[in-house]
């Protein structure tokens, strides 16, 4: 128990943005299996890590090594810390949300409904979002020995992008990708009742929640970025921010086939 509080208290941010990921998809697909999809989603995130993280593994973000700093403050399982494989989930929320605002859509249209030509554009525009924030904080989080991070993993063979891999961001498309193929399925809702009033009820909450997200995580990493005065990872950032808001602009009138 005194470790997951402190886990709580370490990771504080995590939890929150996971918190509020796990409230804006429940408000649409029931908290159930809003949960179910946040388990999935972690389950493939931390079975892709792992593969990558092992002295001998590479696939799919490429070679990179944990470091056992935090052990005794925060939970790990095996050899990667709880927190570490939480991120996907939300992060895959606010991507996907946020694309589906830009469509005129809600974030549950992007999950059900039959694979049309206008769902592969939405996907492909959320993985290309979902890819974009993390161009954003793997530089900062590599860089957690100069914050309350901490240094807790590294590449043994550097990157080109400020230190990261090109491999580790074709990496979180494949993650993308399998996380949203296992979110397409039908999982039941609790009750009926709840999932009827679910579906019916569509307010400025849960066209902006998910916008409101994306943006926080984008800031937080970037005041992050400027705090330890890596200018030029800060303006890079700015440029994929704009880069995310043109995606989505983008897509607000898709040709009809």
């Amino acid at each position: 128990m005194h470790l997951l509080m402190s886990t709580l208290l370490f990771r504080w941010y995590v939890f929150f943005f996971w918190g509020i990921g796990l409230i804006l998809l429940s408000r649409q697909t029931d908290f159930f299996p809003a949960l179910t999809r946040f388990v999935f989603a972690y389950l493939i995130a931390y079975g892709c890590e792992d593969a990558s993280s092992r002295p001998d593994g590479w696939f799919p973000f490429g070679h990179y090594t944990y470091l056992p700093t935090t052990r005794g403050q925060e939970i790990w399982i095996g050899h990667l810390p709880l927190m570490d494989s939480l991120s996907f989930a939300f992060l895959m929320v606010a991507s996907l949300g946020t694309m589906a605002m830009f469509q005129g859509k809600r974030l549950r249209d992007a999950l059900t409904g039959r694979f049309d030509r206008d769902k592969v554009d939405l996907w492909t525009r959320a993985l290309i979002a979902f890819v974009l924030i993390d161009v954003v904080i793997d530089p900062v989080s590599l860089r957690g020995n100069r914050w309350f991070l901490g240094q807790i993993y590294y590449y043994p063979d550097g990157g080109s992008y400020f230190g990261v891999p090109l491999a580790n961001f074709a990496g979180w498309a494949v993650v993308g990708t399998l996380i949203l193929m296992v979110w397409s399925l039908p999982f039941p809702p609790v009750r009926k009742v709840q999932q009827q009033a679910v579906v019916t009820s569509f307010s400025g909450i849960d066209h902006w929640g998910p916008v409101f997200l994306y943006a926080s995580v984008f800031l937080f990493n970037l005041s992050i970025a400027v705090y330890l005065g890596e200018w030029g990872l800060g303006m890079a950032d700015i440029c994929v921010g704009l880069l995310v808001f043109f995606t989505g602009v983008c897509c607000r009138r898709i040709p009809k086939a």
